[in-house]
C-alpha cells in the first residue's frame, strides 16, 4: 500500500532535486571551462623536425600559463630537407592575440616521468604581428649535443692556439734572419757594405727591425691570450664534467627508487653481468632492418626466426634476453639525438617479433624477461674483443651461474 507525500515533504524533495540538478551542472561547467569548451579559441600550427611523442591533449603553455591543448599531429607531406611533422594546438583567443612574428615553440619534459608539454614563447611586439598562424618549433635541449659541441669548441681553440705559436716561431725567425743579413751588409766592403753606410738606408732598415719586433710583441700578446682562452675553457669544461657527474649521481639516486627503478634502463648494469654467462648473436643492422628505419625487412625476418629458435632451446627460467642496437658515430644522416631515439625503436621491433614466437614463454605461467635498449651513437660499456659492424643490433642472453 503506498503512501503519498505530504505537500511539506514534496516541497523539500523538489528542492533536493534541483540543488543536485544544479550542482551537477555547475560542475560540468567548471570541467568544460577549464577545458576551454566555452572559450573563444584559434588554431595555432607548429612545425617540428620530430614529434617528440607529442600526441592529441598534450597541454600547451604560454609563458608558463595553461593556455590551450595539442589537437591533431600530422606527418609531413615529404620526408626530404625541410619535412617538418605540422602540431595543430587550439589555444584560448587572448593568448593568440600576444603572440608576434618572432613567437616559438619547444618541447619540454615535465615532472618525473617526463610528461610532454609544448611551451610557447609569445615573442616582442617589435617583431609585428604572427602571420599565418604558424610558430617556429625549436630543437629540444640535449644534454649529449651540448657536450659534444663543447668538446668541438675546445678542439678549434687548441688547434687556433697551434696555428699562433707557429706563426709566432716564424715571425721571430723572420726577425733573427733580418738582423743577421743586416750584420752581414754592414762588415761588407761590397757594393752592399756601401750602401748601408748611407744614413737614410740605415734608418730605413731600423724602421724595418722596429717593425719586425713589433709584430713578435703581438704575436706572443696573442699567443698568450689565446693561452688564457684555453685555461679558461679548460675550467669550463672540468666545471661542466663535475656538473655532468653530480647530475649523474641524482639520475643514479632517482633510479635506485622502488618505483622509478622499473622505468629507468642502466646501460652498464644490464650489458655488465659478472656472475652471469653470455651468449650473443650479433647482426648488422642493415641486415635485419629497411635502410633508415626501425622496420625489419624480409630477409630480417629470416635473421630473427633465427634467434627465436636459438632461444626457445634454452629453458633456463632464470636466464634474461637484452636487445641492443648501436648506431654508426660516424653516420652523418643522424644526429646523437636521433640516432639514440632509432636504435631504441629498432630494440623494441626485435623484442615485440620475439615475444610473438612466444619466446618468452617458458611454461604455463613463467615468463622469460626481454629487454630492449637503445644506445645510439654511445659507446659500449663492454671492450668488444671482436670486430662488430659500425650499426648493429646484439640479441644478448645471460644465464646465472
Amino acid at each position: 500500500m503506498s503512501q503519498s507525500l505530504s505537500r511539506r515533504q514534496a516541497v523539500v524533495l523538489g528542492l533536493v532535486v534541483l540543488a543536485a540538478l544544479g550542482l551537477g551542472g555547475y560542475g560540468v561547467y567548471r570541467v568544460a571551462d577549464r577545458q576551454g569548451f566555452w572559450a573563444d579559441t584559434a588554431e595555432i600550427t607548429v612545425g617540428f623536425p620530430e614529434a617528440h611523442d607529442i600526441t592529441p591533449g598534450t597541454p600547451v603553455r604560454v609563458r608558463g600559463v595553461d593556455a590551450g591543448q595539442v589537437v591533431a599531429v600530422e606527418y609531413p607531406d615529404h620526408d626530404g630537407p625541410g619535412g617538418e611533422v605540422t602540431v595543430r594546438m587550439h589555444l584560448r583567443s587572448r593568448y593568440v592575440n600576444r603572440l608576434y612574428a618572432d613567437a616559438t615553440a619547444q618541447v619540454y619534459s615535465a615532472g618525473v616521468f617526463g610528461a610532454k608539454v609544448i611551451a610557447v614563447s609569445p615573442g616582442t611586439p617589435a617583431a609585428g604581428p604572427l602571420a599565418a598562424g604558424r610558430l617556429r618549433g625549436l630543437k629540444p635541449f640535449s644534454m649529449d649535443e651540448a657536450v659534444a659541441e663543447v668538446r668541438d669548441l675546445a678542439r678549434e681553440a687548441k688547434d687556433t692556439a697551434g696555428e699562433v705559436k707557429k706563426l709566432a716561431a716564424d715571425a721571430r725567425t723572420t726577425s733573427a734572419e733580418a738582423r743577421g743579413l743586416i750584420k752581414d751588409v754592414r762588415e761588407g766592403d761590397g757594393t752592399l757594405g756601401r750602401l748601408v753606410k748611407d744614413d737614410d738606408l740605415y734608418r730605413d732598415l731600423k724602421d724595418i727591425a722596429a717593425d719586425a719586433k713589433t709584430l713578435v710583441k703581438r704575436t706572443d700578446k696573442a699567443v698568450g691570450t689565446v693561452e688564457t682562452e684555453m685555461a679558461g675553457l679548460k675550467g669550463f669544461v672540468a666545471d661542466g664534467r663535475d656538473t655532468l657527474r653530480s647530475v649523474k649521481q641524482g639520475t643514479d639516486a632517482v633510479a635506485k627508487m622502488p618505483i622509478i627503478r622499473g622505468y629507468v634502463e642502466d646501460a652498464a648494469a644490464l650489458l655488465t653481468r659478472p656472475a652471469h654467462a653470455r651468449d650473443r648473436m650479433v647482426y648488422e643492422s642493415g641486415d635485419v632492418f629497411r635502410a633508415k628505419s626501425a622496420v625489419p625487412s624480409e630477409g630480417g625476418k629470416t635473421h630473427l626466426m633465427a634467434i627465436a629458435n636459438w632461444l626457445r632451446t634454452v629453458k633456463d627460467a632464470r636466464a634474461e634476453v637484452v636487445v641492443v642496437a648501436f648506431s654508426d658515430p660516424n653516420d652523418r644522416d643522424q644526429t646523437p639525438a636521433s640516432a639514440l631515439e632509432m636504435t631504441k625503436k629498432q630494440s623494441e621491433a626485435v623484442v615485440e617479433f620475439l615475444k610473438a614466437q612466444g619466446v618468452h614463454k617458458i611454461g604455463w605461467t613463467s615468463r622469460r624477461k626481454i629487454i630492449p635498449l637503445g644506445m645510439g651513437m654511445n659507446p659500449s660499456p663492454v671492450v668488444e674483443k671482436d670486430r662488430l659492424p659500425p650499426s648493429n643490433v646484439q640479441v644478448l642472453l645471460f644465464t646465472p651461474q
